[in-house]
């Protein structure tokens, strides 16, 4: 290797790992979730307090890291246990959200000297079945696009999918298919203008179907054949 080499693509792999007392694989699934974070704020993945939150589906997560659901499930039990990481149910048909927290140095210090009750061993069969070369082929998450991300997203809920411009307006199958059936011209329309105001403002709602079948009523109400704009002029808000 010279001065001139490329680094290879890599994961952010924070020092306090090393001595934390944790599974080897809740320390790859934190790198992991810690890498996915920065892909989140570039996205503009972020709730109604600012926070970034990562959506990444169990399977895709066992499979990028080469080991069983259930290893993975219980590493995931383990890094929340641990304070590393809070998951919220959205609810409606929802993907669920992974928080990843930076701990600090109490935190650290408690990982350190304490063993955690979650702990679990790793006991999946098929573990040991995989290759070296296999594995660093999976583990490149810094290269993922934002169209590989729509592809894992899409994978959390068969009655979930991700429409929109900006990836992040979740309407089921019956959702969809029914504001096709009431809104045949102008349902990609509103759609886009979901999409578009979320990613614009941050502002985040608990049903997206609702809040279109709401915009689409006020606008019939005042006798609109297009969309509305409902950006909010200085000090007002919806």
């Amino acid at each position: 290797m010279t001065a001139d080499t490329k680094p290879l693509p890599y994961l952010p792999y924070p020092r306090f790992l090393l001595g934390a007392d944790l599974t080897q694989t809740a320390k790859v699934l934190y790198s992991v979730l810690l890498d996915r974070s920065n892909l989140s704020r570039a996205n503009g993945w972020t709730d109604e307090d600012g926070n970034i939150f990562v959506v990444f589906p169990l399977n895709k997560l066992a499979d990028l890291v080469d080991k069983g659901p259930s290893t993975v499930k219980n590493a995931l039990n383990e890094l929340e246990a641990a304070g590393l990481i809070e998951r919220r149910r959205c609810g409606n048909g929802m993907p669920n959200r992974i928080y990843v927290k930076q701990p600090d140095s109490q935190d650290i210090d408690r990982l350190m000297d304490k063993k955690l009750a979650a702990r679990q061993p790793e006991t999946w069969p098929s573990d040991s079945q995989k290759t070296g070369r296999q594995i660093a082929r999976k583990l490149a998450p810094n290269k993922i696009s934002n169209s590989n991300l729509k592809n894992n997203l899409s994978g959390v809920s068969e009655s979930a999918r991700i429409l929109g411009r900006y990836e992040n307006v979740f309407l089921t199958e019956a959702e969809l298919s029914e504001l096709q059936a009431d809104f045949p011209t102008v349902w990609q329309e509103y759609i886009e203008r979901l999409s578009e105001y979320m990613a614009s403002t941050g502002k985040t709602y608990k049903s997206h179907a609702a809040t279109i079948r709401r915009w689409a009523k006020e606008d019939r109400r005042k006798g609109k054949g297009g969309i509305s704009d409902y950006s909010c002029k200085e000090g007002e808000s919806l």
